[in-house]
C-alpha cells in the first residue's frame, strides 16, 4: 500500500519549497529594480504609446484600452472622467453630454487646465440648468480606444456624445492598437493578476515575447478602414441606445513634410469623418476648417490656447448645442 502520510509529507515539504523559490524570486526582481508592462513592445520614433504608459503617471495599464486615466488623480476624478462625479442611475430631467477624445479635448493639465469642454458646458447651464459636461478626453487616445470607452461611458447614460480622434490613429507604428490589443495569447484577467507581482511581470514578457518582433512595415495605429468601422460602431452603438452622436474634425496647424509625420495623413483622416457622418446621418463639425490658418489660437501643432480652447467652446456650442432640451 502506498505510503499517503509519507507522500503527503512530501507534496508539503516540496509545495513550502517552492513558495519560498517563489518568494525569494519576487524579493530578488524588487530588489534589482526589475518591472515591466506588457506596452512594452517595438515602437516607432514617433509612437508615443510607451510614454504614456511608463512616462506619464496620469495613466495605468489596461489590458483592453492599453493604458486608462488613475483615477482620483489631477484632473480624473472617481470615475477616470474630467468633471464632476455622476450619480448612477441618472437622475431624471438631467442632460448629460460627454465629450470623447484625445488630448485636444482632455486639454490642459491641472486643475484649471484649459479645455473646451468645461467652457462649453459653461454656456449650456445657461440654456440648462439641469445639464452637464463631462470631459472624457484622454491624452494619446484613438478611435481604437474611443470605441471601446464609449461603451462604458453607456453605463452613464449620455444624452449626446461628441466624437473627436484622428491625429494619434494617424500615427505610424509598428504595431496598430488593435493588433497589440488583439492579439493576446492568454485571458485579459491573467494580465491584471500577474501585472500585480514582479514575477508576474517577468511571466507576462516572457508571454509577450511572441509578438515582440516588429515586421519593420510602418502602418497607422488605426488604419482609415478601422478609423471609418469605429466610428460607424460607435454610432450604432449610440442609435440602439437613444443616444446622439456628433462628429467633429481634428484641428491641427500647418502641414508636416516629415514623411512619417502623422500631419501628412491628417486631411486623409478628417475626410473619412466628413465620409461617414454623411453616410450615417449624423451632424459633423468641421473643427479643422474653423480654425484652419488661426495659428495664433494653437499653442503647437494641434492643441489650442486657452483662448482657442474657449473659441472652440463656443464654436461648437452654436452648431451642437444651442438647440438642446430645456
Amino acid at each position: 500500500m502506498p505510503d499517503w502520510k509519507s507522500i503527503g509529507g512530501n507534496v508539503l515539504l516540496a509545495a513550502a519549497s517552492l513558495g519560498l523559490c517563489v518568494l525569494a524570486a519576487e524579493i530578488a526582481l524588487r530588489a534589482a529594480g526589475y518591472e515591466y508592462s506588457p506596452l512594452d513592445i517595438e515602437v516607432a520614433r514617433n509612437d508615443q504609446r510607451v510614454q504614456h504608459v511608463f512616462g506619464d503617471h496620469h495613466f495605468v495599464y489596461d489590458p483592453d484600452l492599453i493604458w486608462r486615466p488613475k483615477r482620483n488623480y489631477s484632473v480624473f476624478n472617481d470615475q477616470g472622467l474630467r468633471g464632476p462625479v455622476l450619480e448612477t442611475p441618472k437622475p431624471a430631467g438631467t442632460y448629460r453630454v460627454f465629450t470623447i477624445g484625445d488630448s485636444n479635448t482632455l486639454g490642459w493639465a491641472g486643475k484649471g487646465g484649459a479645455n473646451w469642454p468645461e467652457y462649453m458646458g459653461e454656456l449650456l447651464t445657461e440654456v440648462n440648468d439641469r445639464s452637464v459636461v463631462v470631459n472624457a478626453g484622454v491624452w494619446g487616445y484613438s478611435s481604437f480606444q474611443g470605441l471601446i470607452q464609449f461603451r462604458q461611458m453607456l453605463d452613464y447614460e449620455p444624452d449626446l456624445v461628441l466624437i473627436s480622434f484622428g491625429s494619434n490613429d494617424a500615427h505610424l507604428v509598428y504595431f496598430s492598437d488593435a493588433e497589440f490589443g488583439y492579439q493576446r495569447i492568454r485571458d485579459a484577467r491573467l494580465d491584471h493578476f500577474l501585472v500585480r507581482s514582479r514575477l508576474g511581470q517577468l511571466a507576462l514578457s516572457l508571454l509577450n515575447t511572441r509578438s515582440s518582433a516588429a515586421s519593420g512595415e510602418l502602418r497607422h495605429r488605426v488604419p482609415l478602414d478601422d478609423y471609418k468601422s469605429n466610428l460607424t460602431s460607435i454610432i450604432e452603438l449610440a442609435r440602439a441606445r437613444d443616444v446622439q452622436i456628433v462628429l467633429l474634425t481634428r484641428p491641427y496647424m500647418g502641414v508636416n513634410l516629415d514623411p512619417r509625420g502623422w500631419m501628412r495623413f491628417g486631411s486623409d483622416y478628417n475626410t473619412a469623418t466628413a465620409e461617414v457622418g454623411a453616410s450615417q446621418g449624423v451632424p459633423v463639425v468641421d473643427v479643422y476648417s474653423l480654425f484652419k490658418d488661426r495659428e495664433q489660437l494653437f499653442e503647437d501643432d494641434s492643441h489650442f490656447t486657452e483662448e482657442g480652447h474657449r473659441i472652440a467652446a463656443r464654436l461648437i456650442f452654436e452648431h451642437v448645442l444651442a438647440t438642446s432640451p430645456d
